[in-house]
């Protein structure tokens, strides 16, 4: 009796660390002990912490100027009923509609706000879901931190503020990656219909989801054994998922039909392989480009430090199937994106789907093959690539206030000193005399540019337009003539506080090319 006891003891102590995908007929069923509702509980706190964390930052700010970033002008119109162009599948601006009738939207500073809120409760969202699907692999203490890391990082917490796609792709990855896991746990009807759905939320996100949802479903097939009635089911979800909300979109609007649809898709792929007038070509970056100027500020040096490392010794040391399947997603992502010239510097929204799977494929391999070793070490290591991704996210989420912004500094200037014939090249958050192609510079006395980085780059790369050399060199020219710089630590980062110029042109009439003169 004494030994039977201790065995009973054992097994419930035992079993609620254990995690089966099947159960043996037969099997006794164990009541819930107390250390099972405390792990339950915890498991709960940690959630609804993460949400509060990540709430506070991608909320904090979220009315920053309307204007800085200059795709949400046309999405706020989209919102407020005019006709999609489907540039952009149309799940966004879904939401944002039924959002903007949830709270009564009734002008354009209305539906920006819905529209926003939208991308802000997607990266909340995304943040659990990422807590949850890592939990399935890594202990829970790792699972918290990376969620965490996940979760303010600048990648989430900037582009959570943002009336864009991104953040909402961000969500429907999270949801796809949690339908696989769950998937693999248990193969029946509804989880199916989840992971079909889920396939389809990422196609009507963004047109790039489709890749991923692609690889997804193929890993489904071969990872859960999936026959062909099974396989059906989640077609039919997908399909159903994307046609409902494409088929919503166009019955909230007028003027919109299938060429619609088709024309926008078009666009959009020939933009993604000619790019903007700005072209970053593979080899010119080594094909690190999106590594050296977007993910490694998105997620702070000492973080992608961290992560590379843990995820380099779990594939090495431990050969972990886990880290490698999730890292392998991470650097796929990053090597499509680098085939593509559509990046700009400073545009960091491209690289978000890599920070899903690297963070994930960070959190698994601390937790299974640091942690194995040396607990407080993994520990340790998760602590350090919070703070870090924290200060940094914190910093830049701050600056986006009016009252630290650069572009607002630079304009506060201009008005001090009495200034009043001057041009933008870029949005500035407020009314301000603008050029699209600098060809009215001889009429006004200052030049104020967020865009001369852009055109001095790419003054170095090769196969671009001839006007861009042409840019370049005037701006090479303009050097000697900078009146003011407003710029910040924590700044030129997805429209956060860009680094801005203002040019004194009385005197540099000579480094406008005689092209641009009128």
């Amino acid at each position: 009796m004494t030994a039977g006891r201790h065995a009973g003891q054992k097994a419930a102590v035992e079993i609620p660390l254990v995690r089966c995908e099947t159960m043996t007929v037969g099997q006794p069923l164990m009541p819930a002990t107390a250390a099972g509702l405390t792990r339950s509980d915890s498991q709960a706190l940690a959630m609804l912490v993460l949400a509060a964390v990540s709430a506070s930052l991608a909320f904090y700010n979220l009315d920053f100027p309307f204007g800085i970033q200059p795709d949400e002008s046309i999405k706020v119109a989209f919102a407020a009923g005019q006709h999609h162009n489907y540039a952009h599948p149309p799940l966004l601006i879904v939401l944002a509609r039924f959002a903007g009738w949830l709270s009564g939207a009734s002008n354009e500073h209305d539906y920006l706000l819905a529209g926003r809120s939208v991308s802000a409760l997607a990266c909340v969202a995304a943040s659990i879901l990422f807590y949850i699907v890592l939990r399935r692999y890594a202990d829970d203490i790792n699972a918290f931190l990376w969620a965490c890391v996940f979760a303010v990082s600048p990648a989430i917490a900037v582009h959570a503020h943002y009336f864009k796609e991104d953040a909402v792709l961000v969500f429907a990855l999270c949801v796809g990656l949690h339908a696989l896991v769950r998937l693999k746990e248990q193969v029946n009807s509804v989880n199916l219909v989840y992971f079909g759905f889920a396939l389809g939320l990422a196609v009507s996100a963004k047109y790039v989801g489709a890749g991923n949802s692609l690889v997804l479903f193929i890993v489904a097939i071969v990872y859960c054994r999936l026959g062909l009635r099974q396989t059906a089911i989640i077609v039919a979800a997908d399909a159903l998922t994307i046609l409902a909300i494409f088929g919503v979109s166009l019955l909230t609007e007028a003027g919109s039909g299938l060429s619609t649809v088709i024309k926008g898709l078009g666009s959009e792929l020939i933009h993604a392989e000619t790019g903007h007038d700005l072209r970053e070509w593979f080899w010119e970056g080594y094909g690190l480009t999106h590594f050296r100027y977007h993910l490694i500020p998105s997620l702070t040096g000492p973080t992608v430090a961290i992560a590379l490392g843990a995820i380099a010794f779990a594939i090495i040391a431990d050969r972990n199937k886990y880290v490698a399947a999730y890292a392998g997603g991470a650097f796929i992502w990053l090597f499509l994106l680098e085939l593509s010239p559509l990046k700009i510097v400073g545009s960091m929204r491209y690289i978000l789907p890599v920070v899903v799977y690297l963070l994930l494929a960070a959190g698994i391999a601390c937790s299974r093959s640091i942690g194995s070793r040396g607990r407080p070490v993994a520990i340790g290591l998760g602590l350090v690539a919070m703070v870090a991704s924290a200060h940094a996210g914190m910093t830049y989420v701050a600056n986006l206030d009016r009252e630290t912004d650069t572009r607002f500094a630079a304009m506060r200037f201009l008005e001090k000193q009495g200034v009043t014939r001057f041009v933008v090249d870029f949005p500035m958050g407020e009314p301000a005399p603008e050029t699209k192609d600098y060809r009215n510079l001889s009429s006004v006395d200052y030049l104020v540019s967020l865009k001369f980085q852009r055109y001095l780059r790419g003054g170095g790369l090769r196969a671009q337009d001839p006007l861009i050399y042409e840019l370049a060199g005037m701006f090479h020219c303009l050097d000697g003539h900078v009146v003011a710089q407003f710029s910040k630590p924590y700044g030129d980062y997805g429209y956060v506080a860009p680094t801005v110029r203002i040019y004194d042109l009385r005197n540099a009439r000579s480094c406008i090319p005689a092209s641009m003169v009128r």
